[in-house]
């Protein structure tokens, strides 16, 4: 299922004011928005795909807030996070940040300290967000506490504190520890908001909607990913021109579904990255540079190299009478890339950081 161009264009309303201002647009705005262009605004909005329960404000999760209908004309409407699947404007400025806050948001709570007597408060603090993760822009982060409160899966409390705010980190952050892009965030939130109604409101849960759970396919490098690495590297010695021009033919031909187009450009960008990291190919980079988090980057390294040799087998096999398929199930995990063109983008930074 597809959303219609009706749906795009009401969510692109909402998106729109928030994107350039940092403001939800009230109903009325939206529906006048609807209104030039031939379209009912409240019958587009509930036609909108969610997963869970049919009661407003109870356990259901979409590409907005739930609004109870009527719509009053002063209410603001929002976004979720779920949105980023289908807006690429919000996965650039939104989406992708939001995971790599998580990210941080995880760590925070994994490495707090243990008592025998008390379970001492974790709290994210938005001027120490800037540092530990970087590249967040200050509109991100002004965002993120509203973001936050209405994602179902995820329980937060806070506060404005001087001109920043606090946010309490609680344990519903564990169960996206596995989580590193937003298509797998909102699988997951999915599935708890599914588990939730199920338990409370059965009678009332709908069946889990192809739009949300198994959105159009997105880029495989992060769009996001692509502009911090143009950023960092005009202060060091590395030309990324070919490296972004490679990542953006990926994007083309894995979003339109073409598994032989997207194995050689998979190999391509293996095959041009391994001397920033100080090696000749990336067999070396798998097996002997020290990534930052050893366990998960590692097993990510490898099994990139490990998939040199079926992007070799789809360049160089000839013709015969028996020649096996590929398909898009067989190209590594989106996440995999990312992860060492993240870990690329780290060694930039620094580099940048140190000057000459």
């Amino acid at each position: 299922m597809q959303l219609t161009q009706g749906q795009h264009d009401l969510l692109n309303a909402i998106a729109t004011p928030w994107l350039d201002r940092g403001d939800w647009p009230v109903w009325a705005s939206v529906q006048h928005y609807c209104d030039q262009r031939g379209l009912d605004a409240d019958e587009v909005f509930h036609s909108l795909p969610r997963v869970g329960s049919e009661v407003p404000f109870a356990s259901g999760y979409g590409f907005t807030t739930p609004m109870r209908a009527p719509i009053s004309p002063t209410d603001r409407v929002r976004l979720t996070v779920a949105a980023s699947l289908v807006l690429p404007q919000v996965l650039m400025m939104a989406g992708e940040p939001f995971v790599r806050a998580l990210r941080h948001m995880i760590d925070l709570y994994i490495s707090r300290p243990v008592f025998v007597d008390q379970a001492p408060a974790v709290i994210l603090r938005s001027h120490e967000l800037t540092t530990a993760v970087p590249g967040l822009k200050p509109w991100f982060v002004q965002v993120l506490p509203d973001l936050l409160s209405y994602e179902p899966g995820i329980s937060t409390g806070g506060a404005a504190v001087g001109d920043g705010w606090e946010r309490e980190v609680t344990r519903s952050v564990w169960e996206y520890r596995h989580i590193h892009g937003v298509e797998e965030y909102v699988v997951k939130t999915c599935e708890l908001v599914m588990a939730a109604a199920t338990q409370f409101a059965p009678a009332l849960v709908m069946e889990e909607d192809p739009v949300i759970t198994d959105p159009e396919r997105a880029p495989c490098v992060a769009l996001g990913l692509l502009n911090d690495l143009e950023t960092a590297a005009a202060n060091t010695k590395w030309e990324v021109h070919k490296l972004i021009a490679l990542c953006r033919e990926l994007n083309d031909n894995y979003v339109a579904g073409n598994p032989y187009s997207s194995s050689a450009m998979v190999r391509a960008v293996l095959d041009h990255i391994p001397p920033v990291f100080g090696h000749r190919d990336f067999k070396q980079v798998a097996a002997q540079y020290p990534v930052a988090v050893q366990q998960t980057d590692k097993a990510h390294a490898q099994r990139l190299a490990a998939f040199k040799e079926v992007a070799h087998d789809v360049m160089h096999r000839p013709i015969s009478a028996t020649v096996p398929t590929l398909s898009m199930g067989d190209l590594p995990e989106p996440v995999r890339l990312n992860a060492m063109l993240q870990e690329l983008l780290t060694i930039l930074r620094k580099e940048a950081t140190a000057g000459p």
